[in-house]
């Protein structure tokens, strides 16, 4: 007994609320409509251009409020138009395009509206006034989320919130930032992201003042419900449903939300066997999508009742019923598919038009970049051949200086001579044709994708390491600090030239001074390049190549770690006969350097190289150790 009553009080309510929400949608339309008619007579009588302004934008107002769209948009483009010819006021033509721009998204041209707030967007720009930035975004973020384009959509939600930050700064409002925050979660609940939309909607929970604005509860209500019947708690959502409707009565601006929210609460009752209350609300739904002319609606809500009505319910069981709204559904399917096809060309001949003004407005940007770049591009080439063409004429002249030293130094003297020969094969193996044309090819290629940010960057980095090299390249020992900002220069670009197919990473123990470590110049670098070269760049999916200082006893351990194929696998491809386009000598180099190093300055300086093995012995990588005695 206690259920039923429970039951009979929730459709009473349920009826009363929706009664009193139709009585005060009467009454106020009557109210708007006087007030329509008092401006009308009030701008006849009008002789100033400023005072029609002012009364057309209130007609305006007053007929979108009484559902007269088409009016609102004439009055407020006569607005508009005194307002342009009389060179009135900048701020009042954004607003009336602002106004415009969000009437059209109402009514459903979503096409025409993103032309209005591209015009809004540059007037605001303009007048440098951020709330209007954020407002002209937030219609480009409706605007894409009607028409399915949902990342561009959020892209501007995201750009409204920031200007509405930026606007409500020390004002301690932010009615602007909530809304902003649940038309992210409803775009996100369009893209069947449930989980993503209750956490945007929840953050209105941070905005406590906000939220006492009708406009934003309405929503949050709304947005809730859904998210929740998305999520398949029916429960929950049916509460947010019935917590909308008496707030629906008591806000002066309509909306179409009502007729999602009846029509969803018609679909959980259909889901509970509670036929009478799905086919009221359902009807509730099909009149009210009827008032705004919302096909989607009147589809969704004639195609429940002809489901409810057709033979085989146990209450709802009228054949004439069933087909007199199947045929509803059907002429608003038929009128949805027409408009889609509409919106679609539209659609297409505004991107187009998007792009061919894009287009030119960057050619001439993106023609002067690619040219400059060429330049520099030549001018660099230029320069690095003439740098390796000096430093090999000068450890050549340094090579004879050293044959004509005495009888006494002949055997130190072999040894210099032998460094001094390694020096300059390590020197040609880091600035070889092959690295250099490879560097500029990618920078060629990115500048033909006209990614001239990418380029740049490329560019950059590339004439950070021929700098550092040749600083370094008169020197024997170099400091590890340098050594190690060459292996990440180098280790940057040949990730950024195979598209970020290997990861990296350089790790330094705290309590080592890389400044106070001195160490043979270029003499990690080969082994990061043969990991990278030999090791990665054979596997499909890529790999890493992690380099980490460490401190053991006396020694300072440089550990160049990959997860390629491993030498073994690695020699037999070259034995196969696989094409390569990689050759590196840099590790018998680096051997043969640290040997003579060794003899020369009396250091132990010591090369250790690892063939990693997963847990069924096959090759997992390789890892070279390198160890320096710190002194």
């Amino acid at each position: 007994m206690k259920c039923t009553i429970t039951k009979v009080s929730i459709c009473v309510f349920s009826r009363g609320v929706l009664f009193a929400l139709f009585f005060f949608l009467a009454t106020f339309l009557y109210a708007q409509q006087y007030k329509v008619d008092s401006l009308v007579s009030l701008i006849a009588i009008t002789n100033t251009d400023t005072g029609k302004i002012d009364l057309y934008e209130k007609l305006g107002d007053a007929y979108r409020s009484a559902k007269k769209m088409d009016s609102s948009i004439l009055s407020f483009q006569l607005a508009l138009d005194i307002n342009k010819k009389n060179n009135y006021s900048v701020q009042h033509q954004c607003w009336n395009m602002a106004a415009m721009d969000y009437i059209l998204f109402e009514m459903g041209n979503y096409l025409l509206s993103l032309t209005y707030a591209e015009n809004h967007l540059k007037l605001s720009e303009q007048l440098n006034d951020t709330s209007q930035k954020g407002a002209a975004h937030l219609v480009f973020g409706h605007d894409y989320r009607e028409l399915g384009n949902y990342r561009q959509s959020l892209d501007h939600y995201f750009k409204a919130f920031y200007y509405w930050n930026i606007f409500h700064v020390g004002r301690h409002e932010e009615p602007d930032n909530i809304y902003t925050l649940l038309c992210i979660a409803l775009t996100y609940l369009k893209m069947n992201k449930p989980d993503s939309a209750l956490f945007y909607a929840n953050q209105r929970f941070q905005y406590p003042k906000a939220m006492s604005v009708h406009r934003n509860l309405l929503l949050a209500e709304r947005i809730s419900g859904d998210i929740y019947l998305a999520k398949g708690d029916d429960e929950t959502a049916l509460k947010y449903y019935r917590d909308y409707l008496p707030d629906y009565t008591e806000y002066e601006e309509r909306n179409r939300d009502l007729c999602f929210v009846l029509n969803n609460m018609a679909r959980i009752f259909i889901k509970r066997n509670q036929t009478d209350s799905a086919v009221f609300y359902a009807k509730m739904a099909l009149t009210s999508a009827g008032e705004y002319q919302d096909q989607q609606n009147i589809y969704d809500a004639a195609k429940l009742l002809s489901d409810l009505y057709e033979p085989g319910h146990s209450i709802h069981n009228d054949e004439l019923q069933a087909f007199k709204y199947f045929r509803i559904a059907e002429a608003a399917k038929d009128s949805m598919a027409n408009i889609e096809k509409i919106r679609q060309i539209q659609l297409l001949s505004f991107n187009e038009k998007v792009r061919e003004k894009e287009q030119q407005d960057a050619d001439a940007r993106e023609a002067a970049k690619e040219r400059m770049i060429i330049i520099i591009s030549a001018i660099l080439v230029v320069i690095v051949s003439f740098l390796i063409w000096y430093r090999i004429k000068q450890l050549r002249l340094k090579y004879k200086t050293i044959l004509e030293q005495k009888e006494a130094e002949k055997l130190k003297t072999t040894y210099e001579k032998k460094m001094l020969e390694l020096e300059s094969k390590a020197l040609r193996a880091q600035m070889n044709p092959h690295f250099i044309f490879n560097c500029l090819n990618s920078i060629k290629a990115l500048v033909q994708k006209k990614d001239e940010d990418k380029a740049i960057t490329y560019l950059t980095t590339f004439s950070k390491l021929i700098r550092t090299i040749f600083q370094n390249s008169d020197k024997r020992e170099i400091t590890l600090y340098d050594e190690m900002e060459t292996c990440r220069l180098y280790t940057q670009l040949e990730s950024m030239r195979f598209g970020n197919k290997f990861n990296y990473s350089f790790a330094v123990d705290n309590t080592i001074d890389l400044k106070s470590v001195m160490v043979p110049a270029l003499i990690i670098q080969p082994f990061i390049e043969n990991a990278i070269w030999h090791g990665i760049m054979p596997k499909e999916d890529g790999g890493y190549v992690n380099v980490t200082v460490n401190r053991l006893d006396e020694n300072i351990c440089c550990m160049i770690d990959d997860n390629g194929i491993g030498r073994e696998i690695s020699r037999q491809n070259k034995f196969k006969g696989e094409p390569s386009t990689h050759q590196s000598k840099g590790v018998h180099l680096t051997q043969s350097r640290l040997d003579l190093n060794n003899l020369i300055n009396e250091r132990s300086a010591s090369l250790e190289v690892i063939d990693k093995k997963d847990d069924e012995g096959k090759a997992a990588g390789t890892a070279v150790v390198v160890k320096f005695r710190e002194i």
